[in-house]
């Protein structure tokens, strides 16, 4: 399951994830976030949530959404709170693969949501 929340005082979409997600789910998911004006930021919270049915070539195509809709947010930041070694490895090689393909915002994971928070509020 996947909830969006907006801080609209700090510019900040919220997706908290729970429970077993699916690629689709989150594909859909990511999508939507583009279908609005998106905020300069936005923290993914996989705290209570497992990647575990997701298979690892679906960062592939992750990538690639992101590559061809995150424009949008050009100077802005993800950040993502994954504490379990499963989904903080898989968001991890997310990270890689848009390091390699230059997406046009800053993107880092963490292990928890105030760090995550915390990064994505700095200057």
């Amino acid at each position: 399951m996947v909830t969006i929340t907006h801080d609209n005082e700090n510019d900040l979409t919220i997706i908290t994830c729970s429970g077993d997600l699916t690629e689709q789910e989150l594909l859909d998911n990511l999508q939507s976030l583009y279908h609005h004006p998106p905020t300069k930021h936005n923290l993914w919270d996989f705290v209570d949530a497992s990647v575990k049915n997701i298979p690892t070539e679906a960062v592939h195509r992750f990538v690639s959404v992101v590559k061809k809709i995150g424009s949008v947010r050009e100077g802005g930041k993800t950040a993502v709170a994954a504490p379990t070694d499963l989904e903080y490895g898989m968001i991890r090689i997310f990270q890689t693969m848009t390091d390699l393909t230059q997406i046009p915002f800053e993107f880092r994971v963490f292990r928890s949501t105030d760090e995550a928070r915390l990064w994505l509020l700095s200057q």
